[in-house]
């Protein structure tokens, strides 16, 4: 694909009864609502719709689960995890959202500006980590008293 090329048209959906496997690559929007096993890349959003099983890689700008995915998540920009999603893996973005009722389980990093570096909080010392058990409905980390 040419990067000087403008991205037309709707993009890829893959349809609920459409089952994959290999690599999706597409420069515009994904929507999945079949099966996929292995890598999905988009240059901008993808559509994880609640009939969707991903197993593989995702990466993207903007990425919404509502459906099933196991795997590591790369969004660019925002990951959202609807109330029906469920994703067992690790995550890397800058903006996460974790639903009531969504599922999370694995590692996940949020990279850190040079300015945000630079606001002078401390770091969580390693026993205050381990006492990091759950997230919220908005992806913050709710630490448990014991």
């Amino acid at each position: 694909m040419s990067k000087d090329r403008p991205i037309a048209g709707p993009g890829t959906v893959v349809g609920s009864n459409v089952v994959l496997t290999g690599i999706l690559r597409d420069a515009g929007d994904v929507a999945i609502h079949g099966k996929i096993e292995g890598e999905i890349t988009s240059e901008r959003t993808i559509l994880i719709g609640e009939t969707a099983e991903i197993k593989g890689p995702i990466s993207g700008q903007i990425i919404t689960v509502a459906g099933f995915v196991k795997g590591s998540i790369d969004a660019g920009q925002k990951l959202e995890i609807m109330p029906t999603g469920k994703v067992y893996g690790s995550i890397s973005t800058r903006e996460l959202i974790i639903r009531s009722g969504a599922i999370f389980v694995g590692k996940s990093t949020m990279p850190v500006e040079d300015e945000v570096a630079d606001t002078g909080e401390e770091e969580l010392d390693e026993s205050a980590k381990s006492d990091i058990h759950s997230f919220d409905s908005v992806g913050q980390a709710v630490i448990e008293d014991e």
